[in-house]
């Protein structure tokens, strides 16, 4: 009777405790999306939008058409390293169905806050869904894909973060405090990332704590015993992984790269190493889930990283409006379409084929 009365109560405070738990998530993601939308308005009240206007229009229409080029040359390399990870565990795939994946992702990842883990999920179904890969297989390669893209991020994270300690002057030292812890959370949530991915059997038995049925414990379990073995597989190709890390470093070396363009364009001298400090950690901050897509975070963020760099807050404003025009907004609005295109292709397909057997 003690034992059953025990038990009794000990089950409704951990129920009580989760209810509490998931309250104070909800106050803490009211509190960040009220904040977001408070950034958000400050920009838009205190910025000069008629010289922000005349600025993005005075920006060469060659450089508007390298940027948008730039940015669907990421998105290749991007498909690229999905292809090869694809292909690590053996299955064949077009890199047409590999690009489809990634920017069905996208979209997610668009109206996602934060570190955006629904546009990982999502591409976690696509790669079921076209590939017809098991979840094993396709929880591993899009596991490691987010690995190793953030551990080349974290590299270069790290760099600006030491470049601005050693260039940035000492009025602007309270806000490098604020950009290391900034950094430090990043490093956090990567470090339980790798340790999920790499030990896969902490998140198994955390999952079959919480989940009381012993039908979906086998499929858990299932899922969990082909992850482990594809990873190990994967690990041991050492080669293949420091090539993974290298091409991460290109892709997220071409952001960089962009936004030197944009900035050179405004007629402003400012060398490469900073301006890729500015762009990581501005993708630092923009990772706290504060809205949708980061907007409000990153933009403000970027402007405030420029301006302890002497630039004014007009043009700053009008940098990372086109910034994040061609790597957010752009690349959102491309996925789309081409999304779009292939339905219309295919329906045209079938289409084509129905006329062909009723004539």
């Amino acid at each position: 009777m003690f034992i059953e009365k025990h038990g009794k109560y000990h089950g409704q405070g951990f129920t009580y405790g989760q209810e509490l738990m998931n309250m104070n998530k909800r106050w803490l993601k009211a509190i960040l999306y009220i904040l977001g939308i408070g950034i958000a308005i400050f920009i838009l009240l205190n910025t000069n939008w008629k010289e922000v206007l005349r600025n993005i229009k005075a920006l060469p229409r060659h450089i508007f058409a390298i940027e948008l080029a730039l940015q669907i040359f990421t998105m290749i390399l991007i498909t690229i390293q999905w292809k090869s990870m694809v292909s690590w565990i053996g299955k064949k795939a077009s890199f047409k169905d590999v690009f489809m994946v990634n920017i069905k992702g996208n979209i997610v990842d668009a109206i996602t806050p934060g570190v955006k883990i629904g546009g990982e999920l999502a591409r976690v179904y696509e790669l079921k869904n076209i590939l017809k890969l098991d979840l094993g297989n396709a929880s591993i390669i899009v596991g490691l894909q987010k690995t190793i893209s953030l551990l080349s991020f974290l590299f270069l994270a790290l760099i600006s973060l030491i470049w601005f300690n050693f260039t940035i002057g000492i009025q602007y030292r309270s806000y490098l405090y604020l950009l290391s812890i900034a950094v430090f959370i990043f490093f956090i949530l990567l470090t339980i990332l790798i340790v999920v991915c790499l030990k896969p059997s902490i998140l198994k038995s955390f999952l079959e704590k919480i989940i009381p049925n012993s039908k979906l414990k086998g499929k858990i379990d299932k899922v969990f015993n082909e992850y482990s073995k594809s990873l190990l597989k994967l690990l041991s190709r050492r080669e293949k992984f420091f090539y993974q890390l290298l091409l991460g470093v290109l892709i997220w070396g071409v952001f960089a790269f962009k936004m030197l363009l944009i900035v050179k364009s405004f007629h402003i001298d400012i060398g490469f190493i900073s301006v890729a400090a500015i762009t990581y950690l501005t993708y630092v901050i923009g990772m706290i889930p504060l809205l949708p897509g980061s907007i409000g975070s990153f933009e403000s963020s970027m402007v405030l990283l420029l301006s302890m760099k002497g630039i004014p807050i007009d043009i700053g404003v009008s940098i990372s409006i086109v910034f994040r025009f061609i790597t957010f907004w752009f690349e959102f609005l491309f996925s789309l379409f081409m999304i779009a295109l292939d339905k219309i292709i295919s329906l045209y397909g079938k289409g084509g084929r129905y006329d062909k057997v009723r004539i």
